[in-house]
């Protein structure tokens, strides 16, 4: 295309150089040299497309993730620790207490499992602890459900405190079934044995269950 423009541009200037000596219309020989520049033209113009087209992009280096992002899920992590108990998950936490409690032969509300199992209910705001335990009770038979409904408290500080008073409740009756039916629990709450004696440790200085 570019060589074509140029013979038609050479032969326009020939033709116009012969036909303005003679006295001749310039008219053709223009037509021919306006035909050969826009040849040479198009033909520039798809030189360049074609070189842009050739050009490879830098890719750009993944930026780190923004800090108000890494803000925004720390923030979700904490509203997940800090989340409100129903009164459901509540009453599962006293039935469950009231199940380690049960492992204590005296139950009589003057021994001391009687009222670990209570400090439960002022915790979490019930005023009355033998009212709502004997509803509950019979919600949670099927033990499945109890322990399902205790899981899905997503409170940090309430999961330690229902722990943790397992634990005094299963220290006091000294049963290996119990110690291993608390550790099975703590686990699916995300605290392995080791974990399990590090938040013991935090909170009492007695000496951890091994």
């Amino acid at each position: 295309m570019k060589t074509a423009g140029w013979i038609f541009i050479v032969i326009g200037v020939l033709a116009f150089i012969g036909a303005a000596s003679k006295g001749h219309s310039v008219f053709g020989p223009l037509f021919w040299i306006g035909i050969g520049s826009v040849l040479i033209y198009l033909k520039r113009e798809k030189e360049v497309t074609n070189a842009e087209k050739t050009i490879v992009k830098p890719i750009e280096p993944k930026q780190p993730e923004k800090t108000q992002v890494r803000e925004e899920k720390a923030e979700t992590n904490n509203a997940e620790q800090c989340a409100p108990v129903t009164f459901e998950q509540k009453e599962a936490a006293l039935c469950l207490i009231a199940f380690f409690a049960g492992y204590n032969d005296d139950l009589t509300t003057d021994g001391s499992a009687y009222m670990v199992s209570y400090q439960s209910a002022i915790f979490f705001g019930i005023g009355n602890y033998k009212e709502t335990l004997t509803t509950a009770l019979p919600k949670y038979q099927d033990a499945d459900k109890l322990i399902d409904t205790v899981l899905t408290i997503k409170d940090r500080k309430s999961r330690e405190f229902i722990l943790l008073t397992c634990y005094d409740l299963t220290k006091m009756s000294g049963k290996a079934e119990a110690f291993e039916f608390l550790y099975n629990i703590a686990n699916e709450m995300g605290y392995d044995k080791e974990r399990l004696h590090k938040l013991i440790d935090q909170y009492s200085e007695r000496p951890a269950y091994s």
